[in-house]
């Protein structure tokens, strides 16, 4: 491979193909970080919050709406119990988690930035736990960052194609997954049975998502659901909604 540098534009030649990007893109995504805040530690370590479950599965529904470019869904998390008792959930800002729910109960959270801690058992108490699986679900909604240059800007992608009809997806492997739903956003935990996407939306549209579609049905007047099912497992960030008016043939 032969990289030619010409400002302001970096060309990479292969055998087979050539790729022209902005250097500018490059070197942001390159560039490190000369002073880290207790929310980057949050965000890159496994701290106590973290240390307690390990997710299994995620079934995430989504609801876009695309005149007002906000979201609105819940993720059902399957985790292996060790004995979480404070858990931490990365839900990034402007998103909000409206509640969290677990064995029929609500659970008490509180935010710190782009973390909910959420109090799966009594933080001070002494417990003899025997470990398994266990469940907890996350409501969430808000309008999520907006990715204005994709990919080289995370976030949620809004626009239309050629005869004006919308198109939505997201790139997020930079920010993290949980710039759009709520999760164990650090990569050295993938759910280990995969996860489900479903997936709201008008219905003069079309949802697809990774793995295989499972099921496809009518929930209300003007809106069917789009369930995608992955059965490996799979990054946080590779779960990806690719909504539009596609074309069958």
């Amino acid at each position: 491979m032969k990289i030619f540098c010409t400002a302001p534009m970096l060309i990479l030649l292969t055998g087979l193909t050539v790729s022209v990007f902005p250097a500018t893109s490059i070197a942001q995504l390159m560039t490190p970080k000369n002073k880290f805040t207790a929310q980057d530690s949050l965000r890159g370590s496994v701290g106590p919050g973290r240390l307690g479950w390990n997710v299994l599965h995620y079934d995430v529904t989504v609801q876009p709406d695309f005149a007002s470019k906000t979201i609105s869904g819940k993720n059902i998390i399957r985790f292996y119990d060790v004995g979480a008792k404070r858990m931490q959930i990365d839900m990034q800002e402007p998103m909000i988690i409206d509640s969290i729910i677990s064995d029929g109960r609500s659970l008490k959270i509180t935010r710190e930035g782009n973390v909910y801690w959420a109090e799966l058992r009594d933080p001070n108490a002494m417990y003899k736990i025997k470990p398994g699986p266990a469940t907890i679900t996350a409501y969430f909604h808000g309008k999520p960052k907006e990715a204005l240059r994709a990919p080289w800007d995370g976030g949620w992608i809004w626009k239309k194609d050629k005869q004006q009809n919308p198109w939505m997806s997201v790139a997020c492997q930079g920010l993290g997954a949980s710039v759009w739903y709520p999760c164990k956003d650090y990569q050295g935990d993938e759910p280990d049975s995969g996860a489900i996407l479903r997936m709201i939306v008008p219905d003069s549209l079309m949802a697809v998502g990774n793995g295989r579609l499972i099921n496809e049905q009518q929930v209300a007047p003007g809106l069917k659901q789009y369930s995608w099912q992955v059965t490996n497992p799979i990054n946080s960030y590779n779960l990806v909604p690719y909504i539009g008016k596609y074309v069958h043939f």
